[in-house]
């Protein structure tokens, strides 16, 4: 699997706390966001902080667990999530910065995310970590 489309699957999140609409990110904080490269079916688990960082894991294209961190961002008054992963030194195919369109999603929701490299995204939201 190529482990370039895993951060990029990152960027698929698009979810929000309808009750708190000035932090659209707010339905994550806690929580479990969970993504799958729809061409390669590559999973990963996504963790994200309120201080616009976040913890991705996945498995490498060795087979290994791996363990990466990221900055995430939010342009466009909110509606598009921009995703800046940073990954252990030495990992063939790096996952690239991508952004993808930011809507309101709650616990327990599915959905599907296109990218800006055109990569499409199965995402979903689950309670805790």
């Amino acid at each position: 699997m190529r482990f370039r489309m895993l951060a990029l699957a990152g960027a698929a999140l698009c979810f929000a706390g309808t009750a708190l609409a000035a932090d659209p990110m707010a339905g994550t904080y806690g929580n479990t966001v969970n993504t799958k490269d729809r061409a390669t079916g590559q999973t990963s688990v996504l963790l994200f902080n309120q201080d616009n960082t976040y913890t991705g894991k996945t498995t490498g294209p060795n087979g290994q667990p791996v363990t990466y961190s990221g900055t995430w961002s939010l342009k466009n008054d909110g509606k598009t999530i921009c995703l800046a992963p940073t990954v252990p030194a030495g990992t063939p195919n790096p996952p690239m910065p991508s952004c993808s369109p930011l809507e309101a999603h709650n616990v327990g929701d599915s959905w599907t995310v296109t990218n800006d490299q055109n990569q499409s995204f199965d995402v979903s939201i689950a309670s805790g970590r």
